[in-house]
């Protein structure tokens, strides 16, 4: 499982458009903003690429003039199989 927390800065009029357009993204959470267009933002997926496409998708959408990582955590969760082990 990998996780990163990133700052999304936005036009503050395109804000809430961005926030639609990010929440139809798998594993991305808004956990708050402010309003002059910055958000709070958290990414979760299995795979570091992944994260990376993400971050790439929200710099695409159309208001979003930046987002940054401010944090990244990895770790192992084990399947159920191994878990029994």
């Amino acid at each position: 499982m990998k996780i990163a927390g990133i700052v999304v800065h936005s036009l503050p009029e395109h804000l809430d458009a961005v926030q639609l357009q990010m929440a139809q993204l798998p594993g991305v959470e808004v956990h708050g903003g402010s309003d002059n267009g910055k958000l709070v933002v958290t990414i979760e997926h299995d795979e570091h690429y992944e994260i990376t496409d993400s971050i790439t998708k929200i710099s695409a959408i159309d208001g979003v003039l930046s987002a940054a990582m401010v944090y990244q955590h990895a770790e192992n969760i084990p399947s159920e199989q191994e878990a029994t082990l």
